[in-house]
């Protein structure tokens, strides 16, 4: 089976197979707490750009999904100011999380 990756959509990877039959979005990621997690306020600038939050953190903007995924955020083009986020620590990303 060939899998064929496209983006739908700004934050969201859908996996189809060649012909066209759609298999979903990536499987969950397991995120483990940590003593050197961090916290985060949502302003009101960054209520649409969880994007900007990864890079102030992890000094990447494409590492925005594992605060998604540590916050059980579904949608994360919509984040409300002051929603306190947990930033999981970088041991954690780059020890568990990343390849």
């Amino acid at each position: 089976m060939e899998i064929d990756f496209r983006s739908r959509y700004r934050y969201a990877t859908a996996y189809s197979g060649a012909s066209g039959e759609y298999f979903g979005t990536r499987p969950p990621v397991e995120i483990p707490e940590s003593p050197n997690d961090r916290f985060h306020r949502v302003t009101e600038a960054e209520v649409r750009r969880i994007d900007l939050i990864s890079y102030r953190y992890y000094g990447d903007v494409r590492l925005w999904w594992i605060i998604a995924e540590a916050n059980n955020i579904t949608d994360p083009t919509y984040l409300t100011p002051g929603r306190i986020l947990r930033i999981p620590s970088k041991d954690v990303v780059y020890m568990k999380v990343l390849p």
